[in-house]
């Protein structure tokens, strides 16, 4: 989660951390934010589901609907959970887990519907909210005071090079 990744940043632990903003941790003057993308939270669902051949949906068409979700406390899930109170649905968590794979292979195994981030749906769609985008805003972090070594510095001039345009 972002909190684990900004303090391993924070520690040295790692030369470059992607999370999602605002910085869930107190990181002072540590912390550099070297780059910003919008993201897009989307829906998958799995193929035999009756929401297979559409585009978007609305949070009541989610009532009553399993959710395999993040787990509780990640900035992902506290995006999605405020999005589907503001409109006044509660989701059915049926499963949390912690990593963007294992939320699509318990979809593709028909446990319920989840939501990830358009930059890794890869062959997949995904539905977009149509009461409006379920919106983050990602960065790339790193200590302030440090220099980046050769390695992460070509792993974030690709990861810059493949991203859309920074907003920062």
């Amino acid at each position: 989660g972002s909190r684990a990744v900004a303090e391993a940043v924070i520690a040295g632990e790692l030369d470059l951390g992607i999370v999602t903003l605002p910085l869930p941790v107190r990181a002072g003057g540590d912390v550099l934010i070297a780059h910003r993308w919008p993201d897009e939270l989307r829906l998958v669902v799995p193929t035999s589901h009756r929401f297979s051949t559409r585009h978007s949906f609305v949070w009541a068409d989610l009532k009553g609907e399993p959710v395999v979700a993040f787990e509780a406390g990640s900035a992902v899930r506290e995006a999605i959970d405020t999005a589907a109170r503001d409109a006044g649905v509660a989701l059915d968590v049926v499963m949390e887990l912690r990593s963007i794979e294992s939320i699509k292979q318990m979809v593709a195994a028909g446990i319920g519907v989840g939501f990830i981030s358009r930059f890794a749906l890869g062959p997949l769609v995904g539905l977009a909210c149509a009461d409006g985008p379920i919106a983050r805003e990602l960065a790339l972090i790193r200590r302030s005071d440090r220099v980046p070594n050769a390695a992460a510095a070509r792993f974030e001039a690709a990861l810059v090079a493949t991203l859309p345009a920074d907003t920062a």
